[in-house]
């Protein structure tokens, strides 16, 4: 993962542990706080989970946000 990316997925498990929101809200908060929109956030998320859906560092973030998530 590039640090930008890792940045984003570590700031959604961030927002979720600190919120509990469901993942609009928790996309939505991060996207405000990056300056992106919410689409730009799901955009890279959704290729992100394509690109690095085994990548152990992947996974460890990814587990920090409900199963529910689709990511």
């Amino acid at each position: 993962m590039t640090p930008r990316e890792r940045e984003l997925l570590t700031g959604m498990g961030n927002c979720f542990a600190a919120c509990g929101k469901d993942f609009d809200a928790t996309v939505g908060m991060v996207a405000e706080s990056r300056g992106r929109s919410p689409d730009e956030v799901k955009r890279t998320l959704t290729d992100m989970r394509e690109k690095y859906g085994r990548d152990p560092d992947f996974v460890a973030l990814r587990a920090r946000l409900p199963a529910s998530f689709p990511l």
